[in-house]
């Protein structure tokens, strides 16, 4: 399967960065968005080497059409897609949920010829827009394909994500829903938590304090609570019930460690705190090892 002219459909933070890590790669980088200002500004800051005024243009021309959009709105558009993309040609996008979108493509696109693989790079800030975008967004990341109907399509998705910088995995709708509740959903919602149990004082002047007490350590463990309230209120909503369960988890822990606090067994917290230690250092160097 041949893929020349890859499509970007929803140019913030992700696709304009996406747009950007895939210049000087094989492919050439068509954009669509609905705004005309994020348009012309995707010119200018040559995330993309064309530039589409409705997705109807823009899809025609596409051989890889990559849905950069919003969990919600990707079934609504995928409508659109099957009017528009030729046959043969290969959609994927990069929801952080899966499931519902793969359901979607399915009943969209059933008999239409059009090739759907799910993706999710792992990667992404606590910023948005285009003008938060950056060439390396991508570079070194994780990311997981959910296979569609044809290996062929599969394979020219990973070729993409690879030549963007990110190392794929092939998995389930159904597993990848689960783990990125572990591994991205909740942290979201702890991050959250921190903010509002640390920063909330009962008045002006503890709030005052509160700011002036915190440093870099809640700097790092908070800084993804500044993210998009919408877009992880649509994550969550989309994957309701692995989030529950991943949340059942840290609950799991947390309490340990309030026990063993109450019960003033350092002992045993120490060990605890210690095996969190190695596991965050094995994942350290795992990521450490993959850049090299």
């Amino acid at each position: 399967m041949e893929v020349r002219n890859v499509l970007i459909v929803g140019l913030g933070l992700l696709g304009g960065s996406l747009g950007m890590a895939l210049k000087g790669k094989q492919y050439r980088r068509l954009g669509w968005s609905r705004r005309e200002e994020t348009r012309a500004l995707a010119l200018k800051m040559d995330a993309v080497d064309e530039i589409f005024a409705t997705p109807e243009e823009a899809l025609k021309e596409a051989d890889l059409t990559i849905l950069c959009l919003p969990v919600p709105v990707i079934p609504e558009f995928l409508q659109i897609c099957r009017k528009f993309c030729k046959p043969g040609s290969v959609i994927t996008d990069i929801g952080s949920v899966k499931g519902v979108i793969v359901d979607a493509a399915r009943k969209a696109l059933a008999d239409s010829g059009i090739h759907f693989t799910g993706s999710h790079p792992m990667a992404g800030t606590e910023k948005s827009g285009l003008e938060n975008a950056f060439a390396t967004l991508y570079h070194n990341a994780d990311g997981f394909i959910t296979p569609g109907d044809s290996p062929e399509a599969d394979d020219a998705v990973v070729e993409f994500w690879a030549a963007a910088g990110v190392r794929i995995t092939r998995i389930s709708p159904e597993d990848h829903d689960d783990l990125v509740a572990h591994t991205s959903h909740v942290l979201h919602i702890v991050a959250s938590a921190l903010a509002l149990a640390i920063l909330e004082g009962k008045s002006p002047e503890e709030t005052a304090l509160r700011f002036a007490g915190c440093a870099t350590g809640f700097r790092d463990t908070s800084r993804i609570a500044s993210s998009n309230p919408a877009m992880w209120r649509e994550i969550v909503e989309n994957n309701r019930m692995a989030v529950l369960n991943a949340m059942s988890g840290f609950d799991k822990w947390y309490a340990h460690f309030r026990e063993l606090i109450q019960n003033g067994n350092f002992d045993e917290f120490e060990k605890v705190f210690a095996e969190g230690k190695r596991l965050r250092d094995s994942w350290t160097a795992y990521k450490e090892n993959y850049k090299k």
